[in-house]
């Protein structure tokens, strides 16, 4: 590989890195929130005896965008589940090339496809109110095209990264036993 491909595929690898990082950061804010909440709304209805009615909409909206932000960290890290098999019983280099490139394009177009049509969803929750909270719903629902729009990036980053590394042990997933 030359400097310019090395440069080139470094500079990927720093841009994914530093997503992923500001993506974990909004994970742990908006689970922390979440987390407190949940506590929250559990000390005002069952100690003070004063249940707040937001509370239990707001964690909703709050664990939505974190579990939708997460969707890129599993597209980073490679820790979506799969099906492996073809992949997997591939011999060479090439043949597993073709079938990531194929799982590229099928995962490229399906969120191309969400963020397409999650963006019609938030263009129409602007007339939508929630019962709890009383904000539009504008907010609530852009965490589907956000999280389309992030992975997106990251599958495309993860691609080049893969393309770029000629290691065979860069097309190996981790398995998780359960």
């Amino acid at each position: 590989m030359d400097t310019k491909e090395n440069m080139f595929v470094n500079l990927i690898s720093k841009l994914s890195n530093s997503l992923n990082k500001i993506v974990t950061h909004l994970c742990l804010v908006t689970m922390s929130g979440m987390t407190f909440v949940v506590l929250l709304g559990v000390v005002f209805r069952y100690v003070l005896r004063m249940p707040l009615s937001w509370t239990e909409e707001l964690s909703r909206y709050l664990m939505i965008w974190s579990a939708s932000l997460a969707i890129s960290i599993g597209i980073k890290e490679k820790g979506h589940v799969g099906l492996t098999v073809l992949i997997d019983s591939a011999k060479s280099r090439a043949l597993r090339i073709i079938l990531e490139t194929a799982i590229f394009f099928v995962t490229l177009i399906f969120l191309a496809i969400m963020t397409y049509y999650s963006v019609q969803m938030v263009v129409e929750a602007k007339w939508q109110i929630s019962q709890g909270l009383g904000i539009t719903m504008v907010l609530p629902t852009l965490a589907i095209p956000v999280a389309m729009i992030i992975g997106l990036i990251q599958l495309v980053f993860r691609y080049i990264l893969d393309l770029g590394n000629p290691d065979p042990a860069n097309f190996e997933r981790e398995i998780i036993d359960i």
